[in-house]
């Protein structure tokens, strides 16, 4: 009887310890993405913190690297060994860089080192990380060598390729694939963009707002002289006081996120970069960020 009580409580104790370990393994899995907004404050010290702690090096892509805070922060990372680059459409003299040579602009925007890799809409300038409104996701080491792999293959050979996890403009086709996830939400589509001058985005959100689909678009202020401005969808706010640089979609329970707008050189011509979840934290911070714009005064 001892040995049967013996065996249950062990078999009891193993299954307890596997329960704790896969939770921990799934919450590992489901936590590896954390955004941060500046419509709650300043992105420039988490982004700081981000290059402080590179080891060994700190790849640096986006259309615009000008805040003086953090070009003095890169400058010290170089002072201290650390291999600094910096792959832009404007040269950044101070430091290691080059000009982007294809056709598009280099518009993707994102850091990485061995601790991880921080990716959004917001270059790494004042607009971009204080006075305009923008996002940021710091994504975990599993993503470093990837995006090392993607920045080096740009800077070493000027070529652009795949990324597991992500989209790439101009070499996937980034325009079908958000379409496609526009054309099967059935609830709601929640825009929050820069720049909307792509005629077949505009024409299946349009679609899926006939059919009854919650459709509500947050753009800039420079959409008012576009000519998609006057066909685009009755749920429209324009923001005046302050850009809106965001570049993301909520399809139903899917966020589309990233570097793109959605426009024809955004999805087409531009080195561009977009990532698709349906992490339910990241949806939720998402849906709380266009909800307060949305709601607010700009």
């Amino acid at each position: 009887m001892k040995k049967w009580l013996y065996l249950l409580l062990v078999v009891i104790l193993v299954t307890v310890i596997s329960f704790i370990f896969i939770s921990n393994i799934s919450n590992v899995s489901h936590n590896h993405a954390e955004a941060f907004f500046t419509i709650d404050g300043s992105l420039v010290d988490k982004v700081v913190q981000f290059i402080d702690s590179s080891q060994h090096f700190l790849y640096v892509s986006a259309l615009d690297v000008s805040h003086p805070i953090i070009l003095k922060t890169l400058s010290d990372a170089l002072n201290r060994g650390i291999d600094v680059k910096v792959l832009t459409e404007n040269p950044v003299v101070e430091l290691p860089s080059k000009m982007d040579i294809s056709k598009g602009l280099h518009h993707v925007k994102f850091m990485v080192n061995e601790n991880g890799v921080v990716f959004g809409s917001a270059n790494f300038s004042e607009s971009g990380l204080e006075t305009g409104l923008n996002d940021i996701i710091f994504f975990s080491n599993e993503y470093s060598e990837r995006f090392k792999k993607f920045f080096l293959n740009a800077w070493e050979y000027g070529k652009i390729t795949t990324t597991d996890g992500f989209l790439v403009s101009p070499i996937d086709n980034v325009e079908e694939s958000v379409v496609k996830l526009i054309l099967k939400a059935d609830k709601r589509i929640y825009v929050c963009i820069y720049a909307l001058t792509d005629a077949n985005l505009v024409s299946a959100l349009k679609f899926k707002e006939s059919k009854g689909v919650d459709v509500r678009i947050l753009t800039d202020k420079w959409f008012r002289s576009s000519p998609l401005y006057k066909v685009s969808t009755r749920n429209i706010k324009v923001v005046e006081s302050r850009m809106l640089h965001h570049k993301f979609i909520l399809a139903d329970g899917t966020l589309i996120t990233g570097s793109t707008n959605y426009t024809e050189s955004g999805f087409h011509k531009n080195v561009e970069m977009i990532y698709i979840t349906r992490d339910k934290q990241l949806v939720k911070e998402y849906e709380r960020v266009f909800s307060e714009i949305e709601n607010s005064v700009f």
